[in-house]
């Protein structure tokens, strides 16, 4: 049988090739090895568009103002109006029973009547004295006077001396002063009398005052929001009894707790030129509202460090309810047109951009920030290719894999999550 031998050359040749394979697959191993070891990291564009400073509260649907209804005294309560009944301003809401403040109010009533009797020139008793007293000392002027005058015409006929005379005239003087004394009695008496009517008066109003506070009144039109407590307790005075308020659509706000960090960028109301807010409900989801600071209160809330902020709507809807709550957003300052990156991206003050597929930290500069985008000043350009992902093991000039997405869904990853809407206990 033939054999063929293989030339020595060629055999040779093979062997070259078999290493070169070899050695090729071996090198694409090894690179896609690397490509493999390499971290990866998602990357978006530096892109232009908007960009909104501005920081997040929660918030309340409330009335503007809320009137609570104190026990002015203590007693057995009597609820005349329901919760949520609608009342007008002055109409009574409760009363406190209290014996006591009628017994006030009738002996005042009794100690004027009094009073006024003895006051009275027709009937006082005390005038009556007086008067008596009065005529008596005038019958007994008449009678000196009488007296003097006959002592007077003895004299004439040498009958009677001087001495006599002068015990005449003296006695009419003593029972003229007399009864000059008892006219300013009488008088001095009447001012006291009429006092002591006055005040009696004062009483009686102050005790009639009392009594009226026990009606519970309402200080405006409005609606009855709670009632805590039942008809037939006992209550004490400054006892809570019910809330009042005007929850009419376009008289209410929108009562956010801002945190106290926050506090310093919110703009006190001034004309109109006010801080602008964006609100999203719970019970509208999807739906925003627009609205404007109108009130920011001074003190924070001990327990929260919250500052209660008032936000009025621009446009108040029929449909909005007192106790709905939902999200603000308080606009700070706005930019149309600005580089920007999302919020994400910068970690630490820093970015880390991928160009060749090796990291790169480039200086720069921040301006507006938002929790979705960050407005860059300086130190990127539009289309560089920045990372959006941890950068906690990322270092410069590492080569790294990269997962590419877009920048608007980039900057919607930090958008806070919505409250999903109740729909009921059916799947």
């Amino acid at each position: 049988m033939y054999n063929a031998r293989v030339p020595r050359g060629s055999r040779k040749a093979s062997r070259i090739i078999l290493i070169a394979l070899v050695l090729a697959v071996l090198a694409a191993g090894g690179w896609v090895a690397l490509a493999i070891l390499r971290p990866q990291v998602q990357i978006t564009d530096v892109v232009q568009g908007p960009v909104v400073e501005a920081f997040y509260a929660t918030g309340t649907i409330s009335a503007e103002h809320e009137y609570p209804i104190r026990a002015t005294t203590s007693g057995i309560l009597k609820l005349v109006v329901d919760k949520g009944s609608l009342v007008k301003a002055g109409q009574i809401l409760a009363t406190v029973e209290n014996s006591d403040l009628q017994y006030a109010v009738d002996q005042s009533q009794a100690e004027l009547d009094r009073r006024q009797k003895l006051a009275d020139d027709a009937t006082s008793p005390v005038l009556a004295e007086l008067r008596a007293k009065l005529q008596a000392d005038e019958a007994m002027l008449a009678i000196a006077k009488s007296e003097e005058d006959r002592v007077k015409r003895l004299q004439g006929g040498g009958a009677s001396s001087q001495t006599d005379l002068e015990n005449a005239t003296n006695r009419v003087q003593q029972v003229w002063m007399e009864r000059e004394s008892i006219k300013q009695q009488i008088e001095a008496r009447k001012i006291d009398l009429k006092h002591d009517v006055d005040v009696a008066v004062a009483a009686l109003k102050s005790a009639q005052w009392n009594l009226d506070q026990a009606d519970l009144r309402s200080p405006i039109d409005g609606t009855v929001l709670d009632w805590p407590t039942s008809t037939g307790t006992r209550v004490a005075v400054n006892d809570h009894i019910m809330q009042v308020a005007d929850v009419s659509f376009d008289h209410l706000v929108m009562r956010s707790q801002v945190d106290e960090e926050d506090k310093n960028k919110l703009r006190p109301p001034n004309g109109d030129n006010r801080q602008q807010v964006r609100m999203t409900l719970y019970a509208y989801p999807g739906e925003v509202l627009s609205g404007t600071v109108d009130r920011i209160y001074d003190k924070a809330d001990a327990d929260r460090r919250t500052y209660e902020v008032d936000v009025k709507m621009d446009h108040p809807d029929k449909r909005l309810s007192a106790g709905m709550t939902g999200e603000l957003n308080f606009i700070v300052e706005t930019r149309a047109i600005a580089l920007v990156v999302p919020t994400q991206a910068v970690q630490g003050g820093q970015v880390l951009v991928v160009k060749d597929g090796r990291l790169e930290k480039p200086a720069i500069t921040t301006g507006l920030k938002s929790i979705e985008r960050t407005e860059i000043t300086s130190g990127l350009r539009l289309g560089d290719q920045v990372v959006i992902s941890p950068q906690g093991d990322l270092a410069p000039g590492q080569r790294v894999r990269v997962v590419r997405i877009d920048a608007v869904a980039a900057a919607e990853i930090n958008r806070p999550p919505e409250v999903d809407a109740f729909h009921g206990f059916n799947p």
